[in-house]
């Protein structure tokens, strides 16, 4: 109601009618704005807009929801924007429309980052005394605007360290597919790993993910073996996804291994996370996004985990021999080969 009465009174001088009641001011200029709440997940459903303007879009709890069923739909007649401000709130779905509007391939996206320490009408000062005050993650969210996971997460900041692999290491790939073009839709992930048999560290180098139909994932699984030639690629392999591993292994001669996910995703992970805790794991800058180590930092309560899922059938693969199971950091995964599947 706070928005409603501070634009109702705005407004005022060009209103030509206002009704508390539907939420509603149409303009004198023949305008109309409509309110509308996000708890409402059929907010504006059937209207045609020009313009859609939410709010603290990131503490909506039916943003999803909402955007993709109803809200969006709005905006096909006129060909509308779309405005979510907000104050970051974890790495929800706000943080994953923001990652939009830095990813080429939305090209319609767009996002800006406005920290209050730019605010020209805030005194430094001010800002200096509240980060003296709030714990960092607060302040970093609450003044900085940036996203920030608050616990809960089982890789902490310490435990991401950068590192570049070196050139003479033989790399493996670990691949978590999605055969969907969709918006909203899982990501195909492609981690690209090695481990320095000397040392026991296990480099990260090379982390990718997009959305893709079945041909195309299967050119861009060929571009990272061409890339790093690796000594196996380990595929995700489940009901739905044991065509990919079928043609690559009938079409090309990669060492294609089809890994069966047989526990959850937190299992899955726990050896490379271990390595993480030790501080045995390396991040290329070169080849890691900060998605990435966004992502990692936010598991297993992040938006998205397919990058994870990736680095941890990567992180097996290190340890595949001929076939079987495959002992890795004390966890069992099962594997077949490709042309056994």
């Amino acid at each position: 109601m706070e928005v409603w009465e501070e634009a109702e009174r705005t407004l005022r001088p060009v209103t030509r009618k206002s009704n508390r009641q539907t939420m509603r001011i149409e303009l004198v200029t023949g305008g109309v704005i409509d309110f509308w709440t996000l708890e409402d997940k059929d907010a504006g459903r059937g209207r045609r807009y020009h313009r859609i303007v939410i709010d603290e879009a990131a503490h909506a709890r039916y943003l999803k929801e909402a955007w993709e069923r109803a809200v969006s739909p709005t905006l096909t007649d006129y060909r509308g924007q779309a405005w979510f401000i907000s104050t970051p709130n974890g790495l929800n779905y706000f943080y994953e429309l923001f990652r939009r509007g830095e990813d080429p391939s939305y090209p319609d996206w767009e996002s800006f980052h406005m920290p209050s320490t730019a605010n020209p009408h805030l005194r430094p000062e001010e800002i200096e005394a509240k980060q003296r005050e709030l714990p960092e993650l607060v302040f970093r969210q609450e003044y900085l605007a940036q996203f920030v996971t608050f616990g809960g997460g089982l890789i902490k900041p310490e435990m991401l360290v950068m590192g570049e692999c070196p050139p003479h290491l033989r790399p493996v790939l670990g691949v978590d597919l999605a055969i969907s073009e969709r918006d909203g839709a899982d990501y195909t992930a492609i981690v690209a790993m090695a481990r320095d048999p000397d040392t026991g560290i296990v480099y990260i180098k090379e982390v990718e993910r997009f959305r893709a139909g079945f041909h195309e994932v299967l050119t861009r699984i060929k571009a990272a073996a061409a890339r790093h030639t690796p000594s196996i690629v380990a595929i995700e392999q489940t009901q739905f996804q044991a065509a990919v591993v079928q043609e690559l292994a009938r079409t090309t001669t990669l060492p294609v291994r089809g890994v069966r996910p047989d526990r959850d995703k937190v299992t899955r992970f726990a050896p490379l996370l271990t390595r993480f805790e030790q501080r045995l794991v390396r991040l290329d800058p070169s080849g890691c996004p900060a998605a990435f180590r966004d992502e990692l930092l936010a598991f297993p309560d992040s938006a998205n985990d397919d990058m994870v899922d990736a680095a941890s059938y990567a992180f097996a693969a290190l340890g595949m021999g001929q076939g079987g199971y495959v002992a890795a950091g004390g966890r069992v995964f099962r594997w077949c080969s490709g042309w056994r599947a």
